[in-house]
């Protein structure tokens, strides 16, 4: 078997956020949050703001040519006796004031797009005392280090606290405005994060670069295949990676093959999966993957058998150079020659544990975000 860890370790750091794309994160964020909580006016309903999304899941990709690095802001409010259209406009006249021609309404949320990044505004009302005091305690770590390996026990730490002796907290899901209906819907962000942090640890802190690695492939080997990407493909690989994996290639073997099991009868049928988000009732309006056209997945799903059996073959071979040139099949140029790094000792690879004591040595080795 070959695992090739230090050239997945290069391939990871080739196709993660670069230093010019964390320093669109930082800058913008930073600047957001920092008059969200010097503005008056928001200040009438502010509660929290953290951050969400594959920047604070670790699971980002660097951006496509052409298109900016992206970070979503999660602003928490009292606004529950709004209706959600109305809860919404309580935030554009702080548009107008510090983002002027620079932003628009989605559905869900604002958009606001700066030189070098864009950024999603969410806007949602916390139901309960309990999930108030844990987006807080998110929200008040110190962002500059939200890349660093000091973060990652921060994180954990606050998604672990307890309100009054209990987890409270994960039984209230935030509020989040849906425009085009003007009613409120849950969403459970903070539990998400927290899911992320559990499927790392519990695979020996390889979880968060088999998703990048598999939403790599997904970008750029199936980019003309609907079905799913961003994240439901990454909720899909959370529910599929397996716990007791050794490195990422086997990570990304074993996760095709179980998505490619898990989804026969559904792909077959072209019917649409079930993925019940995290946080909330499995009902069909939580369902991660209800935007998923049963056609366009049955097609993914081909694709995704192709994959599983091309991945088998590279983790099975034995011979190094014949392996690389498998996964580069499997991934693409980024994908780096034999011979580029060390390839003498299988045990070399680093994970990336997160929220726990057991970090690897340099900061810098981490495939963040």
């Amino acid at each position: 078997m070959a695992t090739l860890p230090s050239l997945f370790r290069t391939f990871l750091s080739d196709i993660r956020p670069q230093d010019e794309h964390q320093d669109a994160y930082k800058e913008g964020h930073e600047t957001l949050r920092d008059r969200l909580q010097d503005d008056n006016d928001i200040q009438e309903f502010y509660v929290a703001d953290f951050l969400q999304g594959s920047y604070r899941r670790w699971t980002a990709l660097r951006p496509k040519e052409g298109e900016k690095s992206d970070v979503d802001i999660v602003l928490v409010t009292d606004l529950q006796d709004y209706e959600a259209e109305d809860a919404l406009e309580q935030c554009e006249p702080f548009l107008e004031e510090y983002y002027e021609d620079q932003w628009e309404p989605n559905d869900h949320s604002y958009e606001i797009r700066e030189e070098d990044v864009e950024l999603d505004l969410v806007l949602t009302v916390a139901p309960s005392e309990a999930i108030q005091e844990v987006a807080k305690a998110l929200g008040s770590l110190d962002v500059g280090t939200a890349l660093s390996k000091d973060d990652l026990s921060t994180v954990a730490g606050a998604l672990n606290m307890s309100v009054d002796g209990d987890e409270q907290w994960k039984e209230d899901p935030l509020e989040i405005p849906d425009r085009e209906d003007n009613k409120w819907e849950s969403t459970h962000p903070l539990v998400t994060i927290a899911a992320t942090l559990d499927k790392n640890d519990s695979t020996g802190g390889h979880y968060v670069n088999v998703v990048k690695a598999i939403k790599w492939w997904r970008r750029t080997k199936t980019p003309d295949v609907d079905g799913p990407t961003s994240y439901p493909l990454e909720h899909m690989i959370w529910d599929c990676c397996p716990d007791d994996i050794d490195s990422v290639a086997e990570g990304v073997t074993q996760t095709f093959e179980q998505i490619e099991r898990q989804f026969e009868s559904e792909a077959r049928n072209e019917d649409i999966p079930f993925l019940p988000a995290h946080g909330l009732p499995a009902v069909p309006k939580h369902n991660v993957l209800k935007q998923i056209d049963g056609e366009a997945f049955a097609a993914f799903h081909n694709e995704v058998s192709d994959a599983a059996q091309l991945a088998r073959t590279a983790l099975d071979e034995e011979d190094k150079a014949t392996s690389r040139d498998l996964w580069h099949e499997l991934f693409g140029d980024e994908f780096p020659p034999y011979g580029s790094d060390d390839e003498s000792d299988d045990g070399g690879e680093k994970a990336m544990t997160l929220g726990s004591s057991s970090q690897v040595d340099d900061p810098s080795d981490h495939q963040f975000a």
